[in-house]
Formats: structure tokens, sequence, C-alpha cells
């Protein structure tokens, strides 16, 4: 049974002025644009900064990478804000080695749709119902040629190697900064470490994170929020 959800676009919550902010990039630290990321996508998010082996490069609105450690990310926002109430992430490892076969019982990723048509997939493993397409997952249910010149990651071997993503410090001291003398820093910053058993540790190249943020646009105090 399908719910079907009506609140057209709005979320309900007992602070004044609410926001939720959400983004998603790939950690990619060689690439050219010295951003330490690639593939941004997210509103309100003015720049995104991690490390870089390149030159590191300026956003748009003229911000500088400062090129922190492996493992910190550095976010701006369009806009001041006055309240950070929390957050939360999601990140998603690289694809391991690709292979035009699956073997039974192991997790497998799309990474070539090729010429194979909907039965060679199901005959695989690709549960019924679902559209085969670049980034699909799926159970391998025999060891089998794909056929079709189709690939597959064996396994989504290449874990993202963190386990958790925090933010670092107070936030609210970092998301209403105030432009002094020509600065571009309009627009709040918070911090963000990547760690492994505690560890400050970079997440392996090609990872996909995803990052949300719960903040508040008013500077009404409601129970101590």
């Amino acid at each position: 049974m399908s719910i079907l959800y009506t609140n057209r676009g709005h979320f309900y919550a007992p602070h004044t002025r609410p926001v939720l902010l959400d983004c998603n990039f790939i950690v990619d630290p060689t690439n050219g644009n010295g951003f330490g990321v690639r593939s941004l996508k997210g509103q309100g998010i003015a720049s995104l900064f991690m490390h870089t082996t390149a030159t590191p490069g300026r956003a748009s609105n003229g911000q500088l990478n400062p090129n922190p450690v492996s493992g910190v990310i550095q976010v701006q926002f369009n806009d001041n804000f006055n309240r950070y109430y929390g957050g939360f992430s999601g990140f998603v490892g690289p694809v391991g080695a690709p292979s035009t076969s699956t073997t039974a019982f192991s997790i497998n990723v799309i990474t070539v749709l090729g010429t194979a048509t909907l039965a060679q997939w199901l005959a695989v493993g690709l549960p019924p119902g679902i559209v085969p397409a670049l980034g699909v997952s799926f159970i391998a249910t025999s060891t089998a040629l794909i056929g079709g010149g189709a690939e597959v990651s064996l396994s989504a071997a290449g874990y993202s190697g963190i386990d958790h993503i925090e933010a670092v410090g107070d936030p609210n001291t970092t998301i209403g900064p105030i432009p002094v003398g020509g600065s571009p820093n309009f627009g709040g910053f918070i911090y963000l470490a990547c760690l492994f058993e505690g560890a400050l540790t970079a997440p392996a190249a090609g990872t996909a994170i995803g990052l949300s943020f719960y903040l508040g646009q008013s500077s009404v105090t409601v129970k101590g929020e």
C-alpha cells in the first residue's frame, strides 16, 4: 500500500523559521578544480572544500580552498544563520573492480549496461521490478556471465574507509559571520571531520557523500534553542 504524503513540500517543527539544507558530492582530491571534490549538488551551499593535491581552487563566490588536512570538510552556506540544531550524513563507497560476470551471493553494482536484456539481468539476480541502470545494486543468485558486454563491480569493495562524520567545534560560532573590509565571507561556515574508529581519516577517492544541515534563521529562542 502506498502512502500519500501531502504536506506540499513543508515540514513541521517547533522551531522558529527552521531551514533544512542538503548537498552531495564525490571525493576527488586530484581533481583539477582544486576543490578536493567534484559534482557538488545542493541548494544553499556556496562552497565546499576538502584536501586537494592540485592547486587550491576558488569558488564562484570568491572563497579560496584553504586546503584542509585530509578528512576535513569545510562547508560555506549562501546565507547566515542564527542556530545550528543538528545534521546528518551518509556516504557510499566507490565501486570495486569491474567484471562481466557475477559471483553467487555477492553484492554487485551495475557499472556498464551494454546490450544485456532485462531477462539476462534477472537471470543473475536483479530483483523483478527493478530497471537495470548504472549504480543499481543487487545480490547475485548465480555465478554466471551476464552477457551483452554488461559489467558489474563484483562487490562494493571500494568501501569509503570511514565510519561516520561529525561536526568540529561549535557550529553556532561560525554560521553567522559578519563581512569585514570587503571580505567574501558572507555566509555561515561549518567544519566536519571524517572519522574511522575515532581517527581523522580521508574518505576513499570516489566516495559519494551526502550532508544535511538543520538550521534556524530566527534569533527567537524557544526552550533554550
